[in-house]
């Protein structure tokens, strides 16, 4: 085992803690012996142990080497190169994500963090640091199965990173928790990274956007619009064309929510221009459908299916069509639509029940409202809410509006 310094040490506590803890609560017969009185017998006090384990350095380097033995752990010596490569890898991520000129090999990754895997075994720090990287790529490609099998070990040992390392990894766990719909969760690393950006002065201008994004979703516009102009004042008058996309939507996307459609329909026209200069296809889409909903809440019909239509010269799917079949269903009554996606197909159903809607959204629809991408989200809670009213169940449209939109 190498020569450990003071910040090793301070790190080695955090993953002491986290793999004799994990023991512990595990089903193993032996679980008992990694209680903390037990762990520690022989080799420190247990004020020690405690004092270890919330980072506190103690001087005793063989201390350290009992408890990562009885862990079955290691700190043997690597090549300060390894290590300075991983942490370039880390921080082209961080340029990568805020200059859309920027692009990054996904199977370069692949084969470093399994190169990385390999020198860094007997190294739990660096092991980890590794295992964050590979978090990040894995959330990076929404490959959200292979994030789950190491968010315990990234989220549970967020101590030992050092500031860049440490942002990134909270807002990629963020971003974990967006994409798995879990907003509150999202919200809390969101703003502890954006926290240790303004601690350490870091420059990470795109989590403005993402936790915007995620804000929306927590009918928490106000916060929203305030980190959106945040990210505007950086990326205006720049060629990050995707990102003034995206800040420009979610403009678009709070004003319609809040039925200032003008407004909201001109943000959009604009997050489409930028998403033409990028040529970016989901955000075309994106832009066209929720363009869409914004002229069917003006009751403008036609040219919101005009839109939708537009979008399908881009791309045909579940989304388009169950928009084109919604708003198709104002001119004329149709019978349905052939969909692949099973909360479409339940959408369908809502639209085509005649005696009691009421009842169908709410045991079919409304607890999986927020999976609904956000053009055919709005669409449906407007279309509930004056259903509500059309039929004099005030209460039901201001929980609905209250609980979904504002």
């Amino acid at each position: 085992m190498k020569r450990i310094n003071n910040e090793e040490k301070r790190q080695l506590g955090f993953i002491i803690h986290y793999y004799r803890n994990m023991y512990f609560r595990s089903n193993m017969k032996n679980a008992e012996e990694f209680k903390q009185v037990n762990f520690c017998r022989d080799i420190c006090s247990q004020t020690q142990l405690s004092r270890l384990e919330n980072g506190e350095p103690v001087k005793d380097n063989l201390i350290y080497e009992s408890l990562l033995s009885k862990l079955n752990l290691s700190l043997e010596k690597v090549s300060p190169n390894d290590y300075n490569l991983m942490i370039t890898y880390f921080d082209n991520i961080l340029t990568y994500q805020n200059d859309d000129s920027v692009i990054i090999n996904y199977n370069d990754y692949v084969m470093k963090i399994n190169y990385f895997q390999n020198i860094f075994k007997k190294n739990i720090i660096y092991t980890h640091y590794n295992y964050a990287l590979e978090f990040i790529l894995s959330v990076l490609n929404e490959d959200l199965e292979e994030a789950d099998y190491i968010i315990d070990d990234v989220e549970n040992t967020l101590d030992i990173f050092s500031a860049k390392q440490l942002i990134l990894t909270l807002q990629y766990i963020g971003n974990y928790y967006y994409l798995k719909k879990e907003f509150n969760k999202a919200n809390k690393y969101y703003l502890s990274a954006i926290e240790h950006m303004h601690k350490n002065n870091i420059n990470n201008p795109i989590i403005y956007i993402e936790v915007a994004e995620n804000e929306v979703m927590l009918n928490k516009e106000l916060y929203a619009v305030d980190n959106l102009n945040k990210a505007l004042s950086y990326y205006l008058h720049t060629h990050h064309y995707e990102k003034l996309a995206r800040i420009y939507y979610c403009y678009g996307l709070i004003y319609l929510i809040n039925k200032h459609l003008v407004d909201g329909i001109d943000f959009l026209h604009n997050s489409l221009h930028y998403s033409k200069l990028k040529n970016k296809s989901s955000l075309i889409l994106k832009n066209y459908y929720l363009i869409a909903v914004g002229y069917y809440l003006y009751n403008m019909f036609d040219k919101a299916l005009n839109y939708v239509l537009e979008a399908e010269k881009f791309m045909e799917n579940d989304e388009g069509k169950i928009l084109r079949f919604i708003i198709s269903m104002k001119k004329e009554p149709t019978e349905g639509v052939i969909l692949k996606t099973e909360i479409y197909y339940v959408v369908t159903r809502l639209y085509l029940e005649k005696e009691d809607r009421e009842e169908f959204f709410e045991k079919n629809v409304k607890d999986y409202i927020l999976e609904l991408p956000d053009a055919v989200r709005l669409i449906v809670l407007y279309d509930m809410y004056y259903y509500y009213k059309d039929n004099k169940k005030y209460k039901k449209a201001l929980e609905l509006i209250d609980t979904f939109l504002f």
